[in-house]
């Protein structure tokens, strides 16, 4: 990896850091529904994502994720996701900074709920 992509990566994630650190709270979702196909990445914890996540989404902690890229398909959306939208705010960040262009924010757990939720209706009717 070159020096230029690593200190892209740490720049992205320490603006972000302090954003969400002087904003007190984590980014709103970017998206109004999910497109068929796309990568479902939740960024945190193992623990957390063991107590609950959207179906079909991988935990890639946002830790790991400069680590874990070349798990992503590039031809694809990515929404990622996490508690409160802060941590995936980050991770787009991160995944921006090293190429990615497909990628959207989910925002929090609420907010990919309601994409749950509205899903299910929309196959009941």
């Amino acid at each position: 990896m070159s020096v230029e992509r690593i200190t892209r990566a740490l720049l992205a994630v320490t603006t972000a850091t302090l954003i969400s650190t002087v904003s007190g709270c984590g980014a709103a979702s970017e998206i109004q529904s999910i497109p068929p196909a796309s990568q479902i990445i939740d960024v945190r914890t193992p623990r957390e994502f063991a107590s609950w996540h959207f179906p079909g989404a991988i935990n890639i902690p946002v830790r790991d994720l400069e680590r874990r890229l070349r798990e992503l398909d590039t031809d694809r959306n990515i929404i990622v996701y996490c508690r409160s939208g802060s941590r995936s705010s980050t991770a787009k960040k991160i995944l921006m900074a090293n190429g990615y262009t497909n990628v959207k924010n989910g925002g929090g757990l609420s907010d990919m709920k309601r994409f749950l939720n509205n899903r299910e209706v929309a196959a009941q009717k």
